[in-house]
């Protein structure tokens, strides 16, 4: 399948997110200085990563799994499973499940990404949404933990995201290709997902600025 360009130059992904790169680089500098509350953060994640492996479970349940979509839904598990063990390294305790008192923004996190899915797959429709929606998805967390990567390596924390980043870059070819050459479709979703993460993420951050105060103030 030819393409005229990758699909961070197709989705115009880095031109839409400049606007909130300097805010998302911001908060992750910050955050990964507080344990606790950067365990909710990443535990967060880890809700979201599970989200997407069951969207790819209950989305190809009644096709012809190939063993790529068996392998796609392992990974995205496993980045679930790593995000958690990590959440709770950090927070030097269990964090059973996806709570309000385990998981920051864990209400705004589940409306963007089930809004992020019911918009894409009605803008797709009749075609399989699976891949469009994994697509975008991919897309971000490209975006996301190639920053996040940045910041920890500037901090001391022992963590790596490069393995994972590693993934999720092949998982964003591999959804590239399927897809096909819809490029106005693409930068339509990209432009629709970016309107919701900064939803999202203007929520992280009054939620970490309000718990900051108020530990200050007790």
């Amino acid at each position: 399948m030819k393409h005229s360009g990758g699909p961070w130059i197709i989705s115009g992904m880095k031109e839409n997110n400049a606007q909130h790169e300097n805010s998302v680089r911001a908060f992750l500098q910050d955050i990964v200085k507080q344990p606790q509350d950067h365990a909710l953060f990443m535990n967060m994640l880890s809700m979201l990563e599970h989200m997407g492996s069951r969207k790819i479970m209950l989305s190809q349940m009644n096709k012809t799994l190939t063993e790529d979509s068996l392998k796609h839904l392992a990974e995205e598990a496993r980045h679930a499973y790593f995000f958690k063990r990590q959440a709770e390294r950090v927070a030097g305790h269990a964090l059973d499940g996806y709570v309000d008192e385990n998981t920051m923004c864990r209400v705004p996190a589940l409306m963007y990404f089930g809004r992020m899915d019911a918009g894409i797959s009605k803008a797709v429709a009749p075609d399989d949404p699976y891949p469009w929606v994994s697509l975008i998805i991919e897309l971000r967390a490209c975006w996301l933990y190639a920053i996040y990567q940045d910041v920890l390596d500037a901090s001391d924390l022992q963590l790596s995201l490069k393995s994972l980043l590693a993934e999720e870059d092949m998982h964003l070819a591999e959804m590239f290709e399927m897809c096909g050459d819809d490029e106005d479709r693409l930068k339509t979703l990209s432009a629709y997902e970016t309107e919701l993460f900064g939803k999202l993420w203007a929520e992280l951050c009054i939620s970490f600025a309000n718990r900051q105060k108020s530990l200050l103030a007790a």
